[in-house]
């Protein structure tokens, strides 16, 4: 798939100073160097994880409609000032409902959003507030790599299917010697296909559902930790039994939003330091679900939104369009002597860019235009 390159990036590459700081001096601290922070931000059954390394910051996913106040607040009192990328993993809003306020509110750099939409308020805000801001949200290629500071983190799935949650971004975080797995809500079709090898910390798919966290996806990550984002008393019966049991018989320390609100850990680069207490292995308390029914499926129904003057409904429109236009576009360019393949044919001053697919290119990706 060839990504859609985002308004400043369009006239060529050009990098972001890495040695500048998007970060006040009011932001968390961070005794190494080496040293980055993971935020699990609790927003209830939802999720919203921030990433800070050496001045730079990344969101994946922003809660839903009534956690924007506290994400953005959240993110101004680690002293955000810009976000590198925002990835929205995918169009339910219990992951895309508070972008809007995000984007309205603090500069975004990069904005990726999952194959497909979703006809509802939610999903069209989020477009709108892009729009307005001069964001075009685009499809991030698959094995693509987005650095930050000198960690990075790597998409290992991007599906194209009719099921919203295993479409979701899967990502991978790696800072140093430290791998972490972001499911977003991916499920089990997902999972047997990922093969990201021995990770540190897994934040569990769709909030610990029954649909997600087979015993082989277990057994071939063999995670230390794993993060459950989930609701106290939710009406799905998040986490259900059949995740906790296995990560309890797998000797998984679990770290959960509903026991210890906000979870932040700390990468050394050779290992992790969490901030909350171990959490417990109990399953959500409403049992009454069907074991073969996926109740965090968000019914996609069309609704009415008022448009702001500015923005135009056909614009939101074209905004969306766009996005569906880099589904099934495989295409990277790179020239016969360069290591690197692009999304840019103008990228670095190439000459008789040669197109194709990533595994065509036998490149990794560079890091100006990626």
């Amino acid at each position: 798939m060839m990504i859609i390159v985002l308004g400043y990036l369009q006239i060529g590459c050009q990098s972001v100073d890495d040695n500048s700081s998007n970060l006040s001096n009011s932001s968390v601290s961070i005794n190494k160097s080496d040293d980055s922070q993971i935020h699990f931000i609790d927003t209830g059954n939802s999720d919203a994880i921030l990433i800070i390394k050496d001045g730079k910051a990344a969101l994946i996913d922003g809660g839903d409609n009534d956690d924007e106040k506290r994400v953005v607040n959240y993110l101004k009192d680690q002293g955000v000032k810009e976000l590198e990328y925002v990835f929205a993993t995918h169009p339910h809003a219990d992951h895309i409902g508070g972008l809007d306020a995000v984007v309205d509110s603090i500069k975004v750099n990069r904005l990726y959003v999952s194959n497909g939409d979703a006809d509802t308020k939610s999903y069209r805000d989020f477009i709108e507030s892009a729009a307005n801001k001069g964001l075009s949200p685009s499809v991030p290629l698959l094995n693509s790599e987005f650095k930050l500071g000198n960690s990075k983190l790597k998409v290992l799935s991007v599906a194209n299917t009719d099921d919203p949650n295993n479409n979701s971004i899967v990502l991978s975080y790696t800072n140093d010697n430290d791998k972490i797995l972001l499911m977003g809500d991916a499920e089990a079709d997902i999972e047997k296909n990922l093969n990201p090898g021995d990770v540190d910390l897994i934040k569990i798919g769709h909030h610990g559902s029954h649909s997600s966290s087979t015993r082989e996806f277990i057994e071939k990550t063999n995670p230390e930790y794993a993060v459950i984002l989930v609701g106290e008393d939710n009406k799905y019966g998040h986490p259900h039994k059949e995740t906790m049991d296995l990560l309890k018989e797998k000797s998984i320390e679990v770290h959960r939003s509903d026991e210890c609100n906000d979870i932040i850990f700390t990468s050394t680069g050779n290992g992790l330091k969490v901030d909350c207490k171990k959490g417990s292995y109990n399953s959500g308390k409403n049992s009454k679900y069907n074991k073969n029914t996926n109740y965090n499926k968000e019914k996609v129904v069309t609704q009415e939104t008022n448009v702001s003057p500015s923005v135009s409904k056909e614009k939101i429109e074209s905004e969306k369009q766009k996005v569906k236009d880099t589904v099934n576009v495989d295409k990277v360019y790179w020239s016969a002597k360069g290591k690197k393949y692009h999304s840019d044919p103008t990228c670095s001053g190439m000459k008789n860019p040669i197109a194709g697919t990533i595994e065509q290119s036998k490149r990794t990706a560079c890091s100006i235009c990626y």
